[in-house]
């Protein structure tokens, strides 16, 4: 769960970088596909993690999170379009 705050005007490259996405990898009649997506950047804000249930990190053998984290981003989203699946 976060707090949302307020909008970034001018994301960093690193922001845009690290919420970029520029394709989905899916599980697709037995394969692995990628399927490219085309969409305008993410509109970010800042935000504030109130609650982190995340069993993922020690489940990979990592030592659990000791600290807040370095950055904490939201977006309410942008529309996606999909292309087609990619053997990959």
């Amino acid at each position: 769960m976060v707090r949302i705050g307020g909008a970034i005007a001018e994301p960093t490259r690193l922001e845009r970088f690290l919420t970029a996405r520029w394709g989905l990898h899916v599980s697709w009649h037995g394969r692995t596909v990628h399927l490219p997506n085309d969409h305008a950047p993410w509109p970010l804000h800042r935000a504030e993690l109130l609650d982190l249930d995340d069993g993922l990190i020690t489940t990979a053998g990592l030592p659990p999170m000791t600290g807040p984290p370095v950055s904490v981003l939201y977006s309410p989203g942008v529309a996606v379009r999909f292309g087609t699946p990619q053997r990959v």
